[in-house]
């Protein structure tokens, strides 16, 4: 429970002061370590001195061993401490009472018999260290054995012993030293540590920053880039590269929902008419307000505004499969069997009007032009485009439909001479119930949803719907698709569209249609 607490604890601390408790925590065990061995090679290099201060004077004193009754008070140094023990004598303890009094009497034990050797070379022991009369003040001590002149035989045994208190003196000051020492180095460290953490950290400071800016709504914060070899260049990297896409798909959705907004209202608007209409003649009709004589009128109006009802849901429709990703069936198809067929419509609905078909490079077309696609889908391209020439052209002017190859593609191109469109309306016109200006009469039926449907077609293919001016006056449709597509058959539309183009276009769920009316949408101007 307490070491789930203290890493609980641990945890919850920012990682600036994590990273400067480390460095502290490493640091002050590097100095104990470093100042435990100092201390412990200092004290073994002052007792190891002390020792052979011992040997030294205990060889001498042990060469005057033929004057052993001899006194030795006057030649012995003031911290000496002296025991002599000779056979048949009385113990003789020489000794400066000064020293004692600081350091206070050896207790030293019986390191060798008199009359004995130790188990060494020169028989004599080695030193040790040994209590004294005042605690915490050792001695360190050597026995020596003790011979007469002319013989080697030992009748006594001498005692060294000098006082440990300079080397511990010396020890405690120099571990004092060293705790001060370390202490100034730790904090100081500690404080040097926490700045130079503190500023490393500064670029995740900055993250920080952006990131709250970011919670606010503001999706244009970018993270000031780094070196990308470092770990926060990196981050700043792959969190700028996230951020450009949240952005993206954050303005992506907002432009959906404006469109999605709109979409819906502008089909409400368009239904609410033709629905308002039968309606009010229905209300008319019940309650006895219309004549004998007019009952066939009122229920042709009932009829037009149903099948021009009946007309836009089915555009609905389409749009609508188109946006929910319906599989396309991918078939071999002849664009000029669909331009001779379009152009045969066009000279059966105005007979006095003259269609021609051409090559690009030619006046003979090619005898094929096949690409893979959905045949129902494309042929709904082809009369969407031929409704509108025949709405929005004046009756009997030419249209010349040109077929040709360009790279991989196969175009095929609509060229009227009628009124045009202005250059500034041409990449409006593909949105979905939009009229050019002159268009927004509801008298040639047009709902603004052909071109928008044409488009989607074409993005479902891999293709592409354009408008240019046509050379002489009049409008030019020119529409590409690919001679082989890119994906297999039966991919939907939505996964055969760009990721742009898919986001683009709202969804949209209409019920089905019993009835389908013309494909046309917009008037030339």
């Amino acid at each position: 429970m307490f070491p789930s607490r203290i890493r609980q604890i641990w945890e919850a601390k920012p990682l600036a002061t994590r990273l400067v408790t480390l460095i502290v925590v490493l640091l002050a065990s590097g100095l104990l370590l470093t100042g435990t061995i100092m201390i412990g090679l200092l004290q073994r290099h002052l007792v190891s001195q002390i020792d052979e201060q011992l040997v030294t004077s205990a060889r001498s004193m042990a060469e005057q061993t033929s004057r052993i009754s001899d006194s030795h008070d006057a030649m012995l140094p003031s911290l000496f401490y002296i025991r002599r023990s000779i056979v048949g004598r009385t113990d003789e303890e020489h000794y400066s009472p000064d020293t004692l009094e600081h350091s206070g009497t050896p207790i030293i034990p019986t390191l060798l018999q008199p009359g004995e050797r130790a188990e060494t070379a020169n028989g004599w022991t080695s030193p040790v260290t040994v209590e004294s009369t005042h605690e915490g003040t050792p001695w360190r001590a050597i026995a020596v054995p003790l011979v007469t002149s002319g013989t080697h035989s030992p009748v006594g045994v001498m005692t060294i012993a000098l006082p440990l208190a300079d080397v511990q003196h010396t020890l405690r000051n120099t571990a004092l030293y060293i705790i001060y020492t370390s202490l100034g180095i730790i904090i100081c460290g500690g404080a040097l540590g926490r700045y130079l953490v503190r500023r490393t950290f500064l670029p995740l400071r900055e993250i920080e920053s952006t990131a709250g800016k970011i919670a606010a709504g503001d999706l244009t914060q970018r993270i000031r880039s780094q070196p990308s070899t470092t770990e926060v260049g990196s981050l700043a990297l792959s969190l700028n590269t996230m951020l450009s896409q949240v952005e993206q798909s954050f303005s992506a959705r907002k432009r959906t929902e404006r469109k999605i907004r709109r979409f819906v209202s502008d089909a409400s608007h368009e239904l609410r008419t033709p629905l308002a209409a039968i309606s009010g003649y229905c209300e008319l009709y019940a309650m006895g307000g219309v004549s004998q004589e007019r009952t066939p009128e009122v229920m042709g109006r009932i009829q037009s505004e149903s099948a021009r009802m009946a007309s836009l849901v089915e555009d609905l429709l389409t749009l609508a499969r188109l946006d929910e990703g319906r599989a396309l069936e991918f078939t071999s198809v002849d664009l000029r069997k669909m331009a001779d067929n379009a152009a045969f419509d066009l000279q059966a609905l105005d007979p006095e009007r003259s269609v021609s078909l051409i090559s690009f490079k030619s006046k003979n077309p090619p005898m094929s032009l096949v690409v893979e696609g959905d045949r129902d889908r494309l042929q709904q391209v082809f009369t969407n485009l031929v409704g509108n020439i025949i709405r929005y052209t004046p009756q009997g002017s030419p249209v010349e439909l040109a077929l040709g190859l360009h790279d991989d593609y196969a175009v095929v191109e609509f060229r009227d001479h009628g009124p045009g469109i202005a250059s500034q309306e041409r990449d409006k016109v593909f949105e979905r119930f939009y009229r050019t200006e002159n268009s927004r009469s509801r008298s040639l039926g047009g709902s603004g949803l052909g071109l928008a449907i044409v488009s989607g077609i074409l993005n479902a293919h891999h293709g592409t719907a354009a408008l240019s001016k046509t050379q002489g006056g009049g409008l030019t449709v020119r529409i590409t698709l690919p001679l082989r597509q890119p994906v297999k058959h039966g991919v939907s539309a939505d996964n055969a569209r760009t990721p742009a183009q898919a986001s683009s276009m709202p969804s949209l769920s209409v019920p089905p249609a019993t009835s389908r009316g013309p494909d046309t949408d917009m008037k030339f101007t």
